[in-house]
């Protein structure tokens, strides 16, 4: 079909190794009629998002030169869609047993799963290599489409699906849709890494959890889950608006508000000045691929912040609205404004690896970590790329949503994923590697963040 981009082999030697990189955005499908999503009912909409979708039926062949994508010849859905006993209320326990894995796929399955539960919810699994955390809502906007778009209700399905389009296509990779060369100023940070003697006090101060395990890890994912009303999701973005930031500026600064004193609580605390953080950043408003679309078309900001000199009561007190250090939040947006633009040149430092990804994973194990905390937002869920509900019938919607994803072996220390319901709600997952933190610090973690949530909603009461 078409050669596979960087991006994507990376995730692909990742899953060969076993290192997990399975992405799951779920939503919670309601209709306002009462009618249940059988199997019948879903099968034939899913038929329609397939075909859509070239990804949810190929593969990456290895044994092409260089590695392809493929077409499989059939999709079998009864192999991929899992009718569970589960509802809503269980999704925590469930996502730590799914991210237990490892996760088996056959040769001629493709790299994705779906897992409806008895309260509509349905939990969309797949692997990295066929796309971002916005390829999880391309799927639902379609799937939610396609129920929509049904006539009526169909009495059976086979199950089978092999009649795809044959004009149907991938989505360009990366570094076919946009420029990915590195500035020399990247190189030269780069090299001053591996050479200048403060570049190594640097990220020596820096804390980011555990050392990764001398080995792969399968299991051992912890995960949390809260959630927030479209009132209190509507007074956290109007907070953050009135203090030139965005939600995903509030959130970090929070987080980095709770970690501060844990960090400095640690028996080791004192050798650590900052944390380092990851926020992705998608570019199709660069690359021109559609929003609809499957693909992995993003990059990250990465930077050293500094940890903030609180007490172990710091959560709390900083909390208000003198201690709140929302002069930090704002820099974080802008700072993430300034570098989207110009930050494609994070796959095309993937060269310098030389295909050799492999080895420069297996490089890392037992090495300290790369990241403390990740922060990835998906946003809204796009309700505007929904088909319109048809008259009289009743009509299928979307309300709350959740993101979550895991990396047992290299992942940053403490993750959090969060998604926008089609309801106006917000969704965020918290997760840790086992083998990243101490289940006691990822604990005291959420609780600090929970109650530091709680303040800010107390605050934007208060300013509303």
């Amino acid at each position: 079909m078409s050669r596979s981009g960087r991006f994507e082999l990376w995730f692909q030697t990742r899953r060969q190794l076993r290192i997990l990189s399975w992405v799951v955005v779920s939503a919670k499908y309601r209709h306002d009629r009462g009618a249940t999503l059988d199997r019948p009912t879903l099968f034939s909409a899913l038929e329609q998002v397939v075909s859509s979708h070239a990804a949810l039926a190929s593969r990456i062949d290895n044994a092409q030169s260089p590695p392809a994508w493929v077409r499989l010849p059939s999709v079998d859905l009864d192999e991929v869609v899992e009718f569970r006993d589960e509802d809503a209320g269980q999704l925590q326990t469930f996502l730590e047993t799914f991210y237990a894995g490892p996760i088996q796929v056959a040769d001629a399955a493709p790299l994705w799963k779906l897992f409806v539960l008895r309260d509509g919810t349905l939990s969309f699994a797949f692997d990295h290599s066929i796309g971002d955390g916005q390829s999880g809502y391309a799927f639902h906007a379609a799937l939610l489409s396609a129920l929509r778009n049904q006539q009526e209700s169909p009495s059976a399905h086979s199950g089978i699906l092999s009649d795809f389009p044959e004009d149907a296509a991938l989505a360009p990779s990366m570094e076919e849709s946009v420029d990915v060369s590195v500035p020399f100023t990247v190189s030269f940070k780069e090299i001053l890494k591996a050479v200048w003697p403060p570049m190594w006090w640097k990220v020596a101060s820096s804390w980011t959890g555990n050392p990764v395990s001398k080995t792969v890890v399968s299991g051992g994912m912890n995960v949390r889950i809260l959630r927030y009303s479209l009132e209190e999701t509507r007074l956290l973005t109007e907070l953050s608006r009135s203090h030139k930031t965005t939600l995903t500026g509030t959130l970090h600064t929070l987080s980095l508000v709770v970690l501060s004193p844990l960090i400095k609580a640690q028996p080791d605390g004192a050798r650590y000045k900052s944390i380092v953080t990851t926020i992705p950043i998608s570019l199709r408003r660069f690359t021109g691929t559609p929003p609809g679309a499957f693909c992995n078309h993003f990059s990250s900001l990465q930077e050293h912040h500094p940890l903030l000199p609180l007490g172990a009561d710091g959560a709390q007190r900083a909390v208000s609205a003198e201690g709140f250090p929302w002069d930090r939040a704002a820099a974080l947006s802008e700072a993430l404004k300034r570098h989207a633009p110009h930050s494609a040149y994070a796959v095309g430092l993937l060269k310098f690896i030389d295909g050799k990804y492999e080895r420069f994973f297996l490089a890392q194990l037992g090495k300290k970590r790369a990241g403390g905390l990740e922060i990835s937002n998906l946003g809204r869920f796009p309700a505007e790329r929904v088909a319109a509900p048809a008259d009289g019938a009743g009509t299928w919607n979307v309300d709350e949503t959740l993101f979550s994803q895991a990396d047992n072996t290299l992942s940053s220390a403490i993750v959090m994923s969060v998604a926008g319901g089609g309801d106006g709600s917000l969704g965020l997952t918290i997760s840790w590697a086992k083998d990243a933190v101490d289940d006691a610090f990822g604990e005291a973690f959420v609780v600090g963040f929970k109650a530091g949530v709680q303040g800010l909603l107390t605050l934007g009461a208060k300013e509303s």
